[in-house]
């Protein structure tokens, strides 16, 4: 009789998991490869993908989605979380093109399946009824904005410009979930989780992609909801602070672009990864000495401001800095040796791995046998000796050959710069040595 019970058992999940499956081809269509997207290896994570990042939207952040189309990059994750946390945002000033955005971003996975559904199998994405009570109340559409970088409920979390997204990576769950369906279900997964400026409230984003597929897909619905997450409580201690802050962010808006700036910004077709943000930065004149050179260390990723409006053209740089600018320039390369030669060199260090590489390539060997001295202030000596090695020139002597090497490549042209170890060398100069170096 057991062994009856058992047999029936079987045969009952056996019919639920097809029923499953029939009901979810029945409500939506399951992906379709795009083959003019080159397809990344999908049984791999790349390194840099699995380290926190700021990741830095379009200027103006897109409105719908032939906007997003031009600006997403589908075969990164960080580019795909970054922007569902801008599409969930857009409900509030334009549900449809909100929803459009989360629909191309979104995808349900079917149950028991090796694939997934495009935009959930409602057609709504990761929406809720939830949405209903915080889209028409003005003391909750404020909430999503509080998980972009700079706001702050003193000037009611309107957020800084570029609108930018601190991602961190949940290694831990990660890893957890790809050792259940990475083999099983040939799905590669990766989590990353924004932090609420407003109570602090912390949201995971699950992120999928499929062997054979051309690109990633938010996969936790519930991330659309938890954005909404009602966290008046840490505004204050009293109810009268907290209603203060609330009628301060209520009065506020996350996107004030214009139309015009719009049309100007998305009106030619934008290559993913290519875009050439409007500097915000007052110092940096738009025909001067450093303007493209900026430009691109800024949009690329090399180095922001040291301020929101200011780059800091004079300011002086240190070793770290400039070891961290080269590693960032050269694409963010795994230093494959992770023995740390340094006491002045901490893992928790955002120049820790730049340095560690930086000491792999030749580039420099530190300024002691323990010490690599990041906070010393960067000499005009410094910054060309490292691009000299850097750019695989050459690797001996001090700074004498690498200055004949950076005067043949016209590196110090126009620039004023005396290649010596007692010339500090000014921000502007370092980015302009980078570009020149790399890009021209």
């Amino acid at each position: 009789m057991n062994h009856t019970r058992k047999a029936i058992r079987r045969v009952l999940a056996v019919m639920l998991c097809a029923a499953a499956l029939l009901t979810t081809a029945a409500m939506g269509a399951t992906v379709q490869t795009d083959n003019t997207i080159p397809m990344t290896d999908a049984r791999e994570l790349r390194e840099e993908w699995k380290k926190d990042k700021d990741f830095t939207l379009a200027d103006p952040a897109p409105w719908d989605l032939d906007e997003l189309k031009k600006v997403v990059d589908v075969q990164d994750p960080r580019s795909v979380a970054a922007y569902w946390v801008w599409a969930v945002n857009r409900l509030v000033d334009n549900y449809n093109d909100g929803m459009a955005m989360m629909k191309y971003l979104f995808a349900d996975l079917e149950p028991y399946g090796r694939g997934f559904t495009e935009g959930g199998i409602s057609g709504r994405a990761g929406w809720d009824t939830y949405f209903n009570e915080r889209l028409k109340d003005d003391n909750y559409k404020w909430l999503p904005r509080t998980y972009f970088k700079g706001t702050d409920v003193r000037d009611g979390f309107k957020p800084t410009l570029p609108l930018t997204v601190e991602l961190y990576y949940n290694g831990t769950n990660t890893e957890t979930v790809n050792a259940q369906t990475l083999d099983s279900l040939g799905r590669l997964n990766i989590i990353y989780w924004v932090r609420s400026n407003a109570g602090g409230n912390q949201v995971n984003i699950n992120l999928s992609r499929f062997e054979g597929s051309d690109r990633w897909y938010v996969t936790s619905g519930a991330s659309s909801n938890t954005l909404f997450y009602d966290q008046s409580n840490g505004l204050g201690s009293t109810a009268a602070e907290r209603q203060a802050a609330i009628k301060l962010a209520a009065s506020t808006r996350g996107d004030e672009s214009t139309a015009a700036e719009h049309e100007k910004f998305y009106s030619g077709e934008i290559v993913p990864g290519t875009i050439e943000q409007a500097l915000p930065f007052t110092d940096v004149p738009a025909n001067g000495l450093y303007a493209d050179a900026v430009k691109w260390a800024y949009t690329n990723g090399v180095t922001n401001g040291t301020s929101a409006t200011t780059f800091g053209t004079e300011d002086s740089c240190t070793r770290g800095q400039v070891v961290t600018f080269l590693w960032r320039a050269a694409g963010e390369p795994e230093p494959r040796n992770a023995v740390n030669p340094f006491k002045d060199v901490k893992e928790s260090d955002y120049y820790y791995q730049p340095v560690l590489w930086a000491v792999e390539q030749g580039i420099t060997g530190g300024t002691a046998a323990d010490k690599f001295s990041p906070d010393q202030t960067c000499s005009t000596a410094h910054i060309i000796t490292f691009l000299y090695r850097a750019m695989g020139a050459g690797s001996d002597g001090w700074y004498e050959e690498a200055r004949s090497w950076a005067a043949g490549k016209g590196l110090l042209e126009g620039t004023g710069i005396t290649v010596s170890p007692d010339e500090t060398c000014p921000r502007g100069n370092v980015a302009a040595f980078l570009y020149r170096a790399y890009v021209k």
